[in-house]
This record gives structure tokens, C-alpha cells and sequence, in this order.
């Protein structure tokens, strides 16, 4: 049998024999080397030197990039909880279940400094692009499902469930987003209330005050 570039050395067997235990230890190292440094200023090296003894092989037996790791934290760490959590709930009214999300989603302050210590990503044109496709492939249906369920409990009121839908996930998403890097608290605060009065003018009253008060939050801790 040949053994090459000891591929049955401890290393090879352990990844094996352990793939979850091992991807679960690439996931906590890099996520708390993200909000400690931020993602645009952790590299791979720094990963690995904090894996204790595991090599850069070993990172990319299970994932592909730097990229794909911090995607995979922010979905099975942060987005399927969220979402377990919006399924769980019982008794609440359409509308009530899109504020819910909002509101989860913005006081996950950890979830929030982790995204946006990604400039690199949030501003790439490509990840961009792939951001509004991903948007309208799985987001904004999974949203109109709440609106139309809203609409027929009567805690929405509209003719517009898809363009609703887009409103949100878009305005808060993919318009606002990247403009977090441009722009100070007060021109944050006026775009708001521009989005208020967008919103009210469809009679889809989502930004009021307890809204705009997280965001603010969620913008302070991200500014840190």
C-alpha cells in the first residue's frame, strides 16, 4: 500500500473519522477571529494558526475560501435560527411576523458587526449582484408568504404582495446596506424617515420608531 505526503498520518485520519467535529472547530475559530479583527483583516494563515495543529489542507478539504466560511456562519449560525424562531411562532399576525424578522435581525448585534466587518464583500459589485439574485430566487417569496398571510388575517392591507415582498428586502437589504459604510448618523436618520414616509405612502406602515431606534443601535455597534 502506498502512503504519500502522509495522507495516513494522524492529520488525514482525524478529519475523517471526525469531518463534523472538524468543520465545527473551523467555523468557532473563524468566527470569533471575525469579530475580533473583522473578516477583511483575518486571513486564512490566521485561522489556521489558531486550529491547533490542523493545516491549511484541512480548511480546504471542507470549504472552498475564506468566503464560503464566513457564508456558512452567517446562514446555519444566524439566518436558519432566525427563521426557526419566525416558524415556531404561533398566533401572531402576518404583519406582526415581518416586524418580528426585522427586529430579530437587527438586535443580533454579533450577527450585525460580523456581516458588515466584511466591507470587501458587502461592497464587491459581484457579491452585490448575487446578493439581489439570492433575493429574489428564495428571500422575497419567503417574505410574501407573510405578507399574503397577513392579507388574509386583515393585518395587511394591499394589492401589491410581490412588490411589498421587494420593498422590504430590498430597501433594507440591498439599498441601505452598503450605504452603511458612506454615511454618518444623521444621514442614516434621514434616510430613514425617507423609508417612513416610503412605506407609509403604501400603506405598509413597517418603519416607526422602535424600527428606527434598532437600526440606530445596530449602527453604533457596528461602527465600534
Amino acid at each position: 500500500m502506498i502512503h504519500t505526503n502522509g495522507m495516513y498520518g494522524g492529520e488525514f485520519v482525524a478529519r475523517n473519522k471526525y469531518p463534523e467535529e472538524t468543520v465545527k472547530k473551523i467555523l468557532d475559530v473563524s468566527e470569533q477571529l471575525f469579530l475580533e479583527k473583522g473578516y477583511d483583516h483575518t486571513t486564512i494563515q490566521d485561522i489556521i494558526d489558531h486550529l491547533g495543529g490542523l493545516t491549511k489542507g484541512v480548511i480546504y478539504h471542507h470549504f472552498k475560501s475564506k468566503e464560503e466560511i464566513f457564508n456558512t456562519i452567517l446562514e446555519k449560525r444566524y439566518a436558519i435560527g432566525i427563521t426557526d424562531q419566525i416558524e415556531s411562532m404561533k398566533d401572531i399576525s402576518g404583519f406582526e411576523k415581518i416586524k418580528k424578522i426585522n427586529s430579530m435581525s437587527l438586535r443580533s448585534l454579533e450577527h450585525q458587526k460580523l456581516a458588515f466587518s466584511a466591507k470587501s464583500l458587502i461592497t464587491n459589485p459581484r457579491i452585490i449582484g448575487e446578493l439581489y439574485a439570492e433575493a429574489f430566487t428564495n428571500i422575497i417569496p419567503y417574505i410574501k408568504t407573510f405578507v399574503e398571510e397577513g392579507i388574509k388575517d386583515g393585518s395587511i392591507k394591499t394589492d401589491y404582495p410581490q412588490e411589498i415582498a421587494e420593498l422590504i428586502v430590498i430597501s433594507t437589504n440591498i439599498w441601505l446596506a452598503p450605504s452603511f459604510y458612506k454615511m454618518d448618523e444623521n444621514a442614516l436618520l434621514n434616510k430613514l424617515s425617507f423609508f417612513k414616509m416610503l412605506y407609509e405612502g403604501v400603506n405598509f406602515p413597517l418603519i416607526d420608531d422602535e424600527y428606527i431606534d434598532d437600526v440606530v443601535t445596530m449602527f453604533r455597534a457596528i461602527q465600534e
